[in-house]
């Protein structure tokens, strides 16, 4: 018995051991003041819409010293409201009593979130971060670049609307245009959309935007990776009563899909034409057309993870000195332009029409081998007219036509959604001369025009 005792004395011992042993020890910090280092000495934020939350930022600062400190204040200099500070889980405008380790480092998670105001051009907002050892101010530039904006949530425009370019439209939810009624958009103008947002034409779209001032569809959130990545919103629908739409010098990127058409009334008058615009990076397809009509000029179509530009379920699609290329960085079996008289809706009822299909002056390229394809359910039911295109296909007869078939256009930069011409490219001086006068850039076609969008110009380094 006297052995048990002893044994559980040495185990409560050891036990009162382990217990001190693991209580937390603070070494005693330093007198001397000592210069912390920071992961960055600007912490800056991208162009954010006034109240909306930006991303978190992380600002790391380290005790360089074998010695402990005690910091006695972090905190902003001027107490913007526009910054948001948490350190250890708590957020606070400013902390107080931080004991930081011999080459240790806190982490501060910085967001910014800015009033709304009166004034339409971007402006920034400065701040500076204060951190305080032993009288030993250091500081860290807080910059946050901020614009003010109209926002539209879930709602039915009122007829004859117009946008102009004086503040961004951000939009968020479903926006929808009735039927007779037109959504005039002026140029320079800027619409931001958040996810799962959706832009409904029931009536006319009318984006005019020019060379120097183009209009712009993209996502809300200007910081990478966002702001370069697919699939950030919706995109743009127009409807069975959508009619006289169209679009010039707009570039719509980002979405799930650039332009989605069910219009369902196919008369070969296109219910929407594009002019000198730029649809692309989508997570799914710059042009979805269900049995619609469509027509684009010197336009820019690309980089989509599923195919480009799609007409099904009949109606026509006119397609002429534009660039259609997909270089998704993601594997893909659908071609970049697929044309069809059959189609299913959602209900998976089947759609059979006739389908006209007019290519001049395009390229259509990519990454795999067939990047133009057809489909014809009804015999005769697809009528196919071409003319000096580039296409990438194994249908021979694509060859026809003074087209060219399988020769890289050579493209300045596909990685960089960058499809003007090479200077080895096959696609200059090929194309057909029509009344088309100038490129998407403005820049002259003379009377050997070259294929595709853009005419070739030098690149200037």
């Amino acid at each position: 018995m006297k052995r048990l005792s002893k044994a559980l004395l040495f185990a409560f011992s050891g036990l009162l051991f382990f217990g001190f042993a693991s209580c937390s020890y603070e070494p005693e910090p330093t007198t001397e003041p000592i210069n912390l280092s920071f992961s960055t000495d600007t912490l800056q934020f991208d162009t954010l819409f006034a109240e909306r939350l930006s991303i978190t930022r992380r600002l790391k600062i380290k005790n360089p010293s074998n010695k402990a400190v005690n910091i006695s204040s972090i905190g902003l200099i001027n107490q913007s409201q526009a910054f948001q500070l948490t350190l250890n889980g708590r957020t606070q405008s400013s902390f107080s009593d931080q004991l930081l380790l011999a080459e240790d480092s806190l982490l501060l998670l910085v967001s910014a979130n800015i009033d709304q105001g009166d004034v339409n051009n971007p402006f920034v907002i400065r701040d500076y971060l204060e951190v305080i050892n032993q009288n030993n101010a250091q500081s860290v530039v807080f910059e946050a670049w901020g614009q003010n904006a109209n926002y539209i949530s879930d709602s039915i425009l009122a007829c004859d609307t117009r946008w102009n370019a004086e503040k961004p439209y951000v939009l968020s939810g479903t926006i929808q245009l009735d039927s007779s009624c037109v959504l005039s958009i002026e140029p320079g103008t800027k619409i931001y959309s958040a996810p799962e947002t959706f832009l409904i034409i029931n009536g006319s779209l009318q984006a005019e935007g020019n060379l120097e001032n183009p209009i712009i569809f993209t996502n809300d959130r200007l910081d990478e990776p966002f702001a370069s990545a697919p699939g950030q919103w919706g995109g743009i629908v127009f409807l069975e009563d959508s009619k006289d739409n169209y679009l010039k010098h707009t570039t719509i990127k980002n979405a799930l899909f650039g332009l989605n058409l069910n219009v369902f009334n196919p008369d070969n008058q296109p219910d929407l034409i594009l002019e000198n615009c730029f649809v692309g990076n989508m997570a799914i397809s710059s042009v979805i057309s269900l049995n619609s009509d469509f027509a684009a000029v010197n336009s820019v179509f690309y980089n989509t993870a599923g195919g480009t530009v799609s007409h099904t379920g009949g109606g026509s699609a006119y397609y002429t000195h534009c660039t259609i290329a997909n270089y998704f960085n993601t594997a893909r079996e659908d071609p970049a332009a697929f044309f069809s008289d059959l189609a299913f809706d959602n209900n998976e009822n089947e759609i059979l029409a006739p389908m006209e299909v007019q290519l001049v002056n395009n390229i259509i390229y990519g990454r795999i081998t067939d990047e133009i394809q057809f489909f014809e359910q009804q015999e005769g039911n697809l009528s196919f007219s071409f003319s000096h295109n580039l296409f990438r296909s194994s249908i021979e007869i694509l060859s026809q036509n003074n087209s060219i078939r399988n020769q890289n256009p050579s493209f300045v930069e596909v990685n960089d959604a960058d499809f003007r011409l090479g200077e080895d490219s096959p696609a200059i001086g090929a194309a057909l001369e029509t009344e088309i006068n100038t490129d998407i850039s403005g820049n002259n076609r003379g009377t050997s025009p070259d294929i595709g969008a853009f005419e070739y110009t030098e690149i200037q380094e």
